[in-house]
């Protein structure tokens, strides 16, 4: 890392350690898509009450979001950073071990999430605190890459160990990895550096104050939380699509998501570079959501052959992946005396209420229409957060 992007050993450390956590937590993210089917038929429940499931965990993380970004900018990112990520790891084995029903599954669920909420704070407020101005575009699109690989990991990794141990003893060996990882970052974590200039600088009243009189703040919410409802539909839900719309098994589908995964992080990295080097986010995010727009409808006809499906997909995962590293630069460009940590915490809590909406809204269209209906849903949320950034654009001009 160092060598190929140019940081420093100190600023390779840090990144190292905190993209191991970004990675669990997308690991954790998707780690249950493959094993719906299985989940569904253990605990006797359909897929509106497996989608409300994921919603309690994306609901309770977007609640708790915004608090934990407060919370890191007063006692740091490191602690929190680790109990988050040891009580969602746990979590997961509890799943595996004590839920035999679905109010179980979903109060467990529901905890997994709170551990979930201390990501985007303390990641953002530690990576802002470890790596140069200069070279912040490309820490981000590092940070972002780093957890796409969890976002490929866990449904391989899942899928995998079902067919070796079943879906219980597989949610219990991926919570198990997590708990090693939090042990990790507890005794090296002094390689990341706080930040001191930070912290205390506004009350929690006037920061809360800000976060929700801002203009720019509640549009780039906004588009948090639309690209999060497009991306949902095909992470979570593009399995179960697939198989009707395509006549495929199970481990096919499996494989067009990866597919879709390896695409993003395809150019997550060269994303960085760009926004280190544009000031235009905003054409940058209209190119890529637009095209991914459009390969995600034809893909959703059902028309073309599988294997055109597979490029497809994955150019549209890419166009995605390329946009991450400016959009996240363009929310820290609204910062000004909103700590960073609680300035991403509260506008990623758009992605988070995304997911929340995501999880009944694709479970309903899943039941009730056909599958193209996946991928037509996905790409009309992706054109809606184009809006968002149209109308941010208008109102407040970027130079």
């Amino acid at each position: 890392m160092q060598v190929l992007a140019g940081f420093s050993k100190k600023e390779s450390q840090a990144m190292s350690l905190i993209g191991l956590a970004h990675m669990l937590s997308h690991m954790y993210m998707l780690a249950f898509a493959p094993l719906a089917a299985s989940v569904m038929n253990d605990l006797q429940i359909s897929a509106v009450e497996y989608g409300i499931a994921l919603t309690a965990f994306a609901a309770v993380t977007g609640i708790f979001q915004t608090p934990m970004g407060l919370l890191v900018e007063r006692i740091g990112g490191r602690p929190v950073l680790i109990l988050g990520l040891l009580m969602n790891s746990i979590a997961f084995c509890l799943i595996s071990w004590v839920a035999v029903s679905y109010l179980s599954f979903i109060t467990l669920m529901a905890l997994a999430g709170i551990g979930n909420a201390v990501f985007h704070p303390a990641d953002y407020s530690l990576i802002t605190a470890s790596v140069r101005e200069d070279r912040i575009g490309r820490a981000f699109s590092i940070h972002t890459f780093v957890g796409h690989l969890g976002f490929v990991a866990g449904p391989l990794l899942s899928a995998g160990l079902e067919a070796v141990v079943g879906w219980r003893d597989s949610i219990a060996t991926i919570g198990m990895i997590g708990v090693g990882v939090s042990i990790t970052l507890f005794v090296f974590g002094f390689v990341i550096s706080e930040g001191t200039e930070i912290k205390k600088v506004v009350s929690v009243g006037d920061c809360l104050r800000q976060l929700f009189t801002s203009r720019p703040v509640a549009l780039f919410f906004l588009f948090y939380m639309l690209s999060s409802m497009a991306n949902f539909g095909i992470v979570q839900f593009s399995v179960l699509a697939f198989q009707p719309l395509y006549e495929m098994e199970r481990v096919v589908a499996v494989v067009a998501l990866t597919v879709y995964q390896i695409g993003t992080m395809a150019l997550v990295l060269p994303g960085g570079v760009l926004a280190d080097r544009s000031s235009r986010y905003d054409l940058i995010i209209y190119f890529g959501f637009g095209i991914s727009s459009i390969l995600l409808i034809i893909i959703g006809t059902g028309l073309p052959p599988f294997w055109l499906v597979v490029i497809l997909i994955c150019l549209a995962g890419a166009m995605r992946g390329g946009v991450n590293a400016s959009r996240d630069v363009a929310v820290r460009k609204i910062s000004t005396s909103i700590p960073v940590g609680t300035l991403f915490a509260f506008v990623s809590t758009g992605f988070l209420i995304g997911q929340g909406l995501g999880g009944g809204i694709y479970g309903y269209l899943y039941e009730n229409f056909a599958p193209n209906y996946i991928f037509y849903a996905s790409a009309t949320f992706s054109l809606l957060g184009i809006g968002a950034v149209m109308l941010n654009n208008v109102l407040s001009p970027m130079p």
